[in-house]
């Protein structure tokens, strides 16, 4: 038994002098398309995002239906979203997220490798002529200290 719980602690507890030694998550076949800096940035409404581990909570508080929509991370990273209701919320694992060369944001957890990456800047690509539209990200106290 003890072996069998060494084993599996092993990794978390060698990760930290081993950090260059892992890869970042990368997947060429996840490979989205650039971000739409052309089509500039519209008007920031009521949507909250926070972050709750590896997940990505989203809140509309208003009466505006978010419906196929592209959700933009710090202009990288790409997750399309079908329906986020009025008044409601959605959760996005932040493994669902992936940049043009098919990386992804460290989404964070218990046993991660690298620091989550922060939720900055979160907006809402709504068509391909339209700006976009930002989002309220409310960062949390480990965001905020690094």
């Amino acid at each position: 038994m003890r072996t069998r719980l060494l084993l599996i602690l092993l990794p978390a507890l060698i990760a930290p002098y081993l950090g260059g030694c892992f890869p970042k998550r990368y997947n060429a076949a996840k490979g989205t398309t650039n971000y739409p800096s052309e089509l500039g940035r519209g008007e920031t409404v009521n949507v909250q995002v926070t972050r709750d581990g590896e997940m990505m909570n989203i809140v509309n508080g208003t009466a505006i239906e978010f419906k196929d929509i592209d959700l933009w991370l710090n202009q990288r990273y790409l997750h399309h979203v079908d329906e986020i209701p009025p008044g409601g919320s959605i959760s996005i694992n932040m493994g669902d997220f992936w940049d043009v060369w098919g990386g992804g944001p460290n989404p964070g957890g218990l046993l991660r490798w690298y620091d989550p990456t922060p939720i900055v800047l979160v907006q809402a690509q709504i068509d391909e002529e339209s700006p976009l539209i930002g989002f309220i990200s409310i960062l949390d106290s480990e965001e905020l200290n690094r």
